[in-house]
């Protein structure tokens, strides 16, 4: 309790000094994430935020995660530069606990259980919708701290872009789409960059290398939606990623070569005016081969099949049931001496339920699923979130849910290094519990002020023994609190948006900090539109001081400017500055960050 009066007197100072929120029309934003379903944001009873294309190109960011970190309750680590290993914690959670999904497709690696961001490419992606909070009841495994998904892009004519800029950077994308009855999409991307040195002097494990490590990515994502009659619409999306990442390993020329991709095929239809099916099935690949001196491939798939019912009952009221299946398998493989390190799989099988009501002012949501691992049996999660309407201008929220992370095919199975570090096949999952209070106020239409409280417990958290041979075990527990704090304001061409979070993610076991999460993280971004003519945006990310392995990080402030101006009809100019003030800062202890940059580029669409 005292922890909160804390929070709640910080953030309080920080409104006096600063507003602080998202964008105005964010809780009119519909989203489908939240609850399997399209919905408003405020019907969600969840603090969701929604990334549309249009911020994407007017932001001109490359990379996921110069998206997200602008996002309240996220925080990110990159170790390197351009396609370096990245971790996104969300509400201080590990960066296994969020669930990814690409257009409704579990991405997460079967193996490290997280998702490779710097695979993504922002040329591939219609928008992102993320939920903070568990959403286990929903979707299953891995939704402690909430939900991101990536939605891929959705071209409605010709376009093509074309951007270069620092460290000897070229982008170059491409895409097409429309149609009518049947619309069709197509969108392909090419990047390169020199970068530089993932890894300065400050290592003490003997890869440091001054040379400079280069990234490149090639990406293909399309889709088909045809409607079939009024009742029945058929959609197939697929992505694919492949780049090639140069590393730090000492003398020793070192590179990643990686394949990620996901397919996903779905049928809806509306069977009966009150009854809504939707039949989908999807897969996922996750695929790396390193050339160093630990020479392996890793290659990892996944199958998952859903059918969903949707029932609406009266005016108020709506019921979902449903059942899910997943299947995964690893084939890890050990290029130097030609052996199988280990070849795995595990399934899933769930049935999932969702009640939504509306009686009066008050807003009711009840949620429960039920999951049959075929590594660890049986574990059942549940959601209950209360809203309620006071006035035009106000809403509350309240919310209690449970949560969980099946262990990975690598803490399972995983035979170590000469027999140090191996998997367990004995895991638990780790569980979660949060409790949630929300606030969200409108005092007029330019204006949008929301606030969250909230607490999370994880028990049975996989980690390393102490005791050798170190194996994982269910040894560690977690408990979170935080706050988040948002604000925007909207008046003729000005747009301010702004959020705040405060943060204490302690590992209760040896009462420090969780490792690379701030405690405090503020955002504003001020944005001054010229109508078709163009923009002039500037955003400021600050991030608090952090506990990382061996040392503290300090914190930092990075400024970024942005324009973009309408040469002819559908061509745009675009320039970018990043780390406008050239700050010097890591993300993770001993890895470089880019410093001051600039990036230019033309942007032509048909039709705009």
């Amino acid at each position: 309790m005292n922890h909160y009066k804390k929070i709640i007197s910080t953030s309080c100072l920080a409104l006096l000094l600063t507003p602080t929120l998202s964008s105005a029309d964010e809780a009119e934003s519909i989203t489908v994430t939240a609850n399997r379903m399209a919905q408003t944001a405020d019907e969600t009873l969840a603090s969701v935020s929604v990334i549309t294309r249009k911020d994407i190109e007017t932001s001109q960011s490359q990379e996921v995660i110069d998206l997200l970190r602008l996002q309240a309750g996220i925080d990110v680590a990159r170790t390197g530069g351009p396609g370096a290993d990245t971790s996104v914690f969300l509400r201080g959670t590990n960066s296994n606990s969020t669930l990814v999904l690409i257009d409704g497709v579990r991405a997460s690696s079967a193996t490290s259980g997280s998702f490779a961001w710097q695979s993504m490419s922002t040329s591939d992606i219609d928008r992102i919708e993320i939920v903070r909070g568990p959403r286990a009841a929903q979707y299953g495994s891995d939704a402690i701290g909430g939900v991101i998904q990536i939605f891929t892009r959705k071209n409605k004519s010709l376009q093509v872009h074309a951007q270069a800029g620092s460290y000897n950077s070229q982008l170059l994308e491409a895409g097409i789409g429309g149609g009518d009855k049947v619309k069709y999409s197509i969108n392909a991307s090419a990047k390169n960059t020199d970068g530089f040195s993932s890894i300065n002097e400050k290592d003490t494990f003997g890869s440091y290398n001054p040379d400079d490590d280069g990234f490149k990515n090639r990406s293909l994502s399309a889709s088909l939606d045809w409607s079939i009659t009024d009742k029945t619409e058929f959609t197939i999306k697929g992505w694919d990623s492949r780049g090639n990442k140069e590393y730090d390993d000492g003398s020793v020329p070192a590179n990643n070569k990686t394949e990620n991709g996901t397919m996903d095929i779905r049928l809806t239809n509306q069977t009966m005016p009150n009854w809504k099916q939707t039949f989908s099935m999807g897969g996922a690949l996750d695929y790396i081969e390193d050339t160093s001196s630990r020479s392996s491939q890793i290659t990892t798939n996944r199958f998952m099949a859903d059918w969903q019912n949707d029932f609406t009952i009266g005016l108020n009221h709506m019921a979902t049931i449903g059942i899910s299946t997943l299947h995964e398998k690893v084939d890890s493989y050990n290029r130097i001496n030609q052996t199988t390190v280990y070849n795995e799989s595990t399934s899933n099988n769930a049935l999932f339920a969702l009640w939504q009501s509306t009686i009066g002012i008050n807003n009711l949501n009840i949620s429960a699923r039920v999951d049959d691992y075929e590594s660890f049996g049986t574990h059942s999660t549940g959601q209950i979130a209360w809203g309620i309407q006071a006035g035009k201008k106000s809403r509350f929220t309240a919310s209690l849910g449970t949560a969980f992370k099946a262990p990975s095919l690598n803490e399972l199975y995983h035979p170590g290094y000469g027999g140090l570090y191996g998997g367990n096949p004995d895991l638990k999952p780790e569980e979660s519990i949060t409790a949630e209070l929300g606030a969200h106020y409108s005092p007029d239409k330019r204006q949008n002020l929301g606030l969250n409280i909230y607490r999370t417990k994880v028990d049975n958290l996989i980690a390393y023994s102490s005791i050798t041979p170190h194996n994982v075990e269910n040894i560690n527990e977690a408990q979170i609190n935080g706050l988040e704090f948002l604000y925007s304001f909207k008046t003729g061409p000005w747009v301010l948006s702004t959020n705040f979070t405060l943060q204490k993610a302690i590992n209760n076991s040896t009462k420090s900090d969780l490792l690379r999460r701030p405690r405090q993280k503020f955002n504003v971004e001020l944005r001054h539109s010229f109508g078709t003519k163009g923009d002039l945006g500037l955003t400021w990310n600050y991030v608090g001081p952090r506990e990382d392995f061996g040392a503290t990080l300090d914190s930092y402030n990075l400024v970024d400017f942005s324009g973009s101006y309408l040469v002819i009809k559908s061509l745009r100019l675009e320039a970018r500055i990043e780390n406008l003030l050239d700050e010097d800062y890591e993300h993770a202890y001993s890895y470089n960050t880019p410093g001051r940059s600039f990036y230019a580029g033309i942007r032509y669409t048909l039709g705009k």
